[in-house]
């Protein structure tokens, strides 16, 4: 009898023990679903190649409700499967750059631009800010004001990108770790490289080997026309266009721009309004697109012709703008 009370103890102290492991689990499982549910996305490695792609009408507008299966991705002259497929109303990832050489009027008006910019993100959308000069960068995630810029750029951490193509490719690592599927990269710069690391190859081969649109405000100066004489050589006068960027500097972000599915703008016009309106009008842009994504074959290191379109009734007189292609990335030798 002792015994058969004895054993109907412990058969109820280790259900009560299983119990409480039971329920710690349970709780330990909801917190995790919680913390990682389906709501928040999270970032898986593939293959996958990605773009972002914009539709628009006859007059300009942007074509909404579009689904999977009214895309046709062809990747040079094969039909791939659609793998990958975000709709319009998706969160955003974006990166910025601004190539701040002095704290200004315009760099005022940028950052008054920035902070209207970046109050109409929504709860899931993630970002940063570079701001970088002559020294060094600063990298946060939130608009810096002009004290803290002063203050971290007279000292700035060691290593941190100080040219333009350098603080590309660093930003173009940023945004790609970033949650979103939608990833972009936006610039604010007067074109001018100032001995980057990196050089313009280099910057040409990461972009167009990523799905990173990079959208550009190129800064031009009113230039000055400046006359000197050459007093040694008694020659004739002779003059020079002040400011540092080129015709050529310009080219070569407005060429990346576009050549990764973004779009690239210039002018001479810095006040915050304005600012303001442009980023506007790309934050309009990156809601309405979508992201298709297929996986391809085994990387042959090559450059690879992309042609997306709306197929059936659907794509009469639309246009569908996209990146135009991608860098295959070489396969590893055995």
């Amino acid at each position: 009898m002792r015994l058969s009370r004895n054993l109907r103890a412990i058969v109820l102290v280790t259900e009560t023990i299983m119990s409480r492991a039971f329920i710690f689990a349970l709780l330990i499982s909801t917190f995790a679903i919680s913390l990682f549910g389906q709501s928040d996305p999270i970032n898986v490695e593939t293959n996958l190649v990605t773009m972002n792609v914009a539709v628009t009408d006859k007059s300009g507008k942007y074509v909404h409700g579009l689904k999977q299966e009214d895309f046709s991705v062809m990747d040079g002259n094969q039909k791939r499967q659609i793998e990958f497929f975000s709709s319009k109303d998706d969160a955003l990832s974006i990166g910025v750059v601004y190539d701040m050489h002095e704290m200004d009027e315009q760099a005022l008006n940028v950052l008054e631009a920035l902070k209207r910019f970046t109050s109409r993100f929504g709860p899931k959308d993630d970002y940063f800010v570079t701001v970088f000069n002559e020294r060094g960068s600063i990298t946060s995630d939130f608009v810096p004001d002009p004290d803290q810029l002063r203050r971290h750029l007279a000292d700035p951490e060691k290593g941190t990108p100080k040219a333009l193509y350098d603080a590309i490719v660093d930003a173009g690592d940023r945004v790609k770790k970033l949650r979103n599927a939608k990833k972009y990269l936006i610039v604010f710069s007067d074109g001018a490289d100032r001995n980057s690391y990196h050089s313009m190859k280099d910057l040409k081969i990461r972009l167009r080997s990523i799905n990173l649109p990079l959208y550009s405000l190129v800064f031009r100066d009113d230039v000055q026309n400046i006359s000197y004489t050459d007093i040694g050589r008694n020659g004739p006068r002779e003059y020079f266009r002040t400011g540092e960027a080129t015709e050529l500097d310009r080219s070569v972000v407005a060429e990346l721009s576009k050549s990764t599915g973004g779009a690239a703008y210039e002018s001479s016009i810095r006040n915050r309004v304005y600012l303001a309106a442009l980023a506007t009008k790309f934050l309009d842009e990156a809601r309405s697109q979508y992201v298709v994504g297929f996986s391809p074959d085994d990387g042959d290191g090559r450059w690879h012709k992309l042609k997306i379109t709306v197929i059936g009734d659907k794509g009469n007189g639309l246009k569908v703008s996209s990146r135009d292609g991608y860098l295959s990335p070489a396969k590893a030798r055995q």
